[in-house]
Order: structure tokens, then sequence, then C-alpha cells
């Protein structure tokens, strides 16, 4: 087994959170009862559940020089993250989102995209590309086609080096330039969308097969179909499964599927089965959506108590 390095393809940015009772009717006023900010975006999310679980993340990401993009440094060292691959372009904008979230955790977001998407080879040191168990790229992150090419040329490389990849589509998949889709699928061994980012890469890619088919027609190791408090589906090569969410009160969504994705890393690295994975992944998942922001800090044996305390179900398809 190779060591715990993941290469997290993605962006940092500053998640500005307005909490409201329901979201506001379009014209109208709503109070505020809470507001605050958070380093968030995918990639930190992912990081986050990553080193709860004692694995090794390194982000790729740019910030900007500005008052942000400070904070995002200044959180990343003081939180002891691997700032190795981060680049600070003083001269550039980082990015940030505007969240309303809803009472009950419903959140809904307003983005405004920095320099978070910038891309070079000389970010990833030559030891981690040979070293990185597996790499996880968001489609956030291939929606730039200054860089796209070259990102995807370095998970060729990853790839080479033995690293395993999870491609998480994210809801703008449907933006991403469809030759850049078709090769980032093509290289993934891991795909997480959720249904209305699978019926996006059907309709961009004009597939008429359904995602239960993808592993097999697409030569996908592992396709899992998100389907939030519906829990999720999963196919390989030689079965399907449906596993059941698990019960929270959740009070921020948030991220969830980002712990999601990390869960389901640790999982398959620590050489579970493709179904204790998957439960190990969705108990992160329902996790996340317990605390108030993009991402929390929990461990393993949290993980293992929420899924000992919670009966599941699996059905064959």
């Amino acid at each position: 087994m190779k060591k715990g390095n993941v290469l997290i393809f993605g962006g940092i940015i500053v998640d500005s959170y307005m909490a409201v009772e329901n979201y506001p009717i379009r014209g109208q006023d709503v109070f505020m009862h809470d507001s605050f900010d958070r380093v968030g975006g995918c990639a930190i999310n992912v990081a986050q559940t990553l080193k709860n679980m004692g694995m090794d993340p390194y982000v790729v990401s740019a910030i900007g020089g500005d008052t942000r993009g400070n904070m995002i440094m200044k959180y990343l060292k003081d939180e002891k993250f691997h700032t190795d691959c981060i680049k600070q372009l003083e001269e550039e904008d980082t990015g940030y989102c505007a969240t309303i979230l809803e009472d009950g955790g419903e959140r809904t977001f307003l983005t405004y995209k920095g320099c978070e998407s910038f891309f070079s080879t000389k970010m990833i040191p030559d030891d981690l590309m040979k070293n990185a168990s597996y790499a996880y790229i968001t489609g956030y992150y291939l929606l730039d086609e200054r860089y796209s090419e070259d990102i995807l040329k370095n998970i060729d490389k990853l790839k080479a080096e033995g690293s395993r990849v999870l491609f998480d589509p994210g809801p703008l998949a449907h933006h991403i330039k469809k030759e850049t889709l078709l090769s980032v699928i093509s290289k993934a061994d891991i795909i997480t969308p959720n249904e209305s980012e699978a019926d996006n890469i059907k309709n961009l890619l004009s597939l008429n097969i359904e995602p239960e088919d993808w592993s097999g027609e697409m030569n996908i190791e592992l396709v899992v179909l998100k389907s939030g408090s519906r829990g999720v589906k999963v196919w390989n090569h030689d079965m399907g499964f449906y596993m059941p969410p698990y019960k929270v009160e959740a009070i921020d969504t948030t991220g969830a599927g980002d712990s999601f994705a990390a869960g389901l890393i640790y999982g398959l690295w620590k050489g579970l089965t493709t179904y204790e994975a998957v439960r190990f992944a969705s108990a992160c998942g329902a996790i996340a959506t317990t605390f108030k922001g993009p991402h929390g800090k929990f461990g393993v044996e949290d993980v293992m108590k929420l899924i000992r305390t919670n009966r599941e179900e699996i059905y064959d398809r």
C-alpha cells in the first residue's frame, strides 16, 4: 500500500454565510440571524475529512494576494495543512461564495470566481507525484480551458505512478468543455455524481446509457450515484447495491458530498470492501451535515459509532 498522500485538485475559497429562517422571496426582505466567514471550497472540505482520518492531503490550488487570500493562508498554516501545492498570486483576487443557509440545513450558493482555477505543473513536487496513493479532482477545477489540458496531463502522470483517481463532477460539470469531460472520465477510476450531475453528463456527452451501466460501458471501476437524503446507489463491474442514508440532525449540508468523497478514498485506501468503504463514506457525509460551516473535525471512531448505532440494509441490483 502506498503512503496516505492524496493530491486534491480544486479551489479553496472563503464561504461568507448568511443564516436565515427561510430562503427569501424574490424582491422581498428577510432577517439574518447569523453571519460568518469560513475557509471553504470542495478541496479544503475533502482535505479536512482526510486529515481527520489520519491521511496526508495536499491541496493543489491558487489563492490571491488579497485579504481573503491571506485569511486562507493563515488558516492553512494554523491548522497545519500542507501548503506545498498552494500558489499565492499577489496581483489576483481570491474567490468567495455567498452562502445562504436556511434553518434545516439547505443552502444556496452565489459564487465569485477568483484565481482558484490557476494551475502550473510547477505547483506539484516530483516526490508527491510519485507517492500519491489517490488523486481527487473536482469538475470546478476543469472549467478554465487555459489550464485543463495541463491538469489532465498531470492526472495521466499520477496514474502512471500508480495513483487512483476519483472524479467528483460538481454542479457545473455541464459547463466543462465536452472533450475535457470525456478525457477526465476516461482517466477516472471512481466517479461520484449526484443525480442532477449525472443527467447533465448524459446530456452533454449524448449518452444513451444510465449510470448503472457506466462501469461496464465506460470502463469506470466504481460509479457512485448520490441522492442526498435518499442515500446512494453504487455499481462496479461485478455488482450493484443501494446504501440508505444515516439519520442525523442536519444543520448545514454544505460539504457533505466532499466529506463523502474523502471517506470513500480513506475506506478504499485502508483496503475495505466496496460496500464497507461506501458505508464509511456515507457516515462521513452525514456527520459533515451536523457542523455549521463547510467542514468539521471528527475522527474514525465517530464514524464507526454512527455506523454501529444506525441500522442499514443492502439491496442487490
